[in-house]
């Protein structure tokens, strides 16, 4: 276990300076910014007590992933693979946690605390991604591996939304609804293999058309049902909740020019400060658009033509 551990922080050392940090400055700036993040959302919103764990819940369930899981098993026991399983979870619950009992959100501190360590024991074995259908088509990759990865957290935002409008709370419905875009932008974070964008023999300005189609079509899927419930039963906010629509499919594609900006390297810490600052003031959202889509271009270029 200790040697584990001690890969795993070589890995997280060699990724900060890869994006251009010095170890020791990434953690202090990665502890600032979540504790910012986590300020101003439970500053903005009042159901940020909801949010903030669902966001706790989307990073135990990425590494209860099979393929780690089936890793793990090759190399390790089941006694010491659920050890390492149970530090694992705890170091990303411990942040949350600390910050929900600042809060003084004691139900959401023990609904978290019981979730990552029923996490800890949900059987590798599963298969979750051979049973579920998707409703997109094969092309757009990244929307399938994110769904198939991300279900659980849809289906719980979309539970949100229908309790919402049970009990007549729009501004519930509206956050939950808001929030399935988010997880859209979460399936482009990871770039895929330089191979993959190659075989598309195309110029860069017709394969970021494509992407960006793509993610418009498939972000379209799986939040339209969303806000036709808004609209049925919120009509009087319809232009509030289809502000919320466009601007979150505004975003998605932002996120998907932010991915191949990066290209073929993971999103690193300029072009993340530069979104994230975008989500915080959104007018700034053109400026980043244009940014992110020439930077685009040039590393597409270099690819594809």
């Amino acid at each position: 276990m200790k040697y584990y551990i001690t890969l795993q922080i070589i890995r997280l050392k060699r990724w900060f300076k890869e994006v251009g940090l010095h170890p020791i400055i990434g953690v202090i700036l990665a502890s600032v910014l979540f504790i910012l993040f986590s300020k101003y959302l439970f500053y903005k919103t009042a159901f940020a007590k909801f949010i903030f764990p669902l966001l706790a819940l989307t990073v135990l369930v990425s590494l209860g992933d099979k393929q780690r899981n089936d890793q793990l098993k090759t190399i390790f026991d089941k006694g010491l693979r659920l050890k390492i399983r149970f530090f694992e979870n705890a170091i990303v619950a411990l942040p949350f946690l600390v910050y929900l009992l600042y809060e003084q959100q004691l139900i959401p501190i023990l609904g978290l605390f019981i979730v990552s360590i029923i996490l800890v024991f949900v059987p590798a074995g599963l298969n979750f991604k051979k049973a579920i259908a998707t409703p997109f088509k094969r092309r757009p990759f990244e929307n399938i591996v994110g769904f198939r990865k991300y279900f659980v957290l849809v289906g719980i935002l979309y539970l949100l939304i229908f309790k919402a409008i049970q009990v007549e709370n729009y501004n519930l419905a509206v956050v939950a609804f808001g929030s399935i875009f988010f997880v859209l932008m979460a399936f482009y974070l990871k770039p895929e293999n330089i191979y993959f964008v190659w075989l598309f023999k195309d110029s860069a300005g017709n394969f970021l058309k494509r992407k960006l189609i793509d993610a418009l079509i498939c972000g379209s899927i799986l939040t339209v049902p969303g806000l036709i419930g808004l609209g049925l039963f919120f009509w009087s906010t319809i232009m509030v909740s289809c502000i919320v629509f466009v601007v979150g499919l505004i975003y998605l594609c932002s996120m998907v020019l932010a991915k191949y900006s990066a290209y073929p390297n993971e999103i690193n810490v300029p072009q993340g400060l530069l979104f994230a600052l975008s989500l915080w003031f959104p007018p700034m959202l053109i400026l980043v658009i244009v940014i992110f889509y020439k930077q685009s271009k040039r590393n597409l270029y270099l690819i594809l033509e």
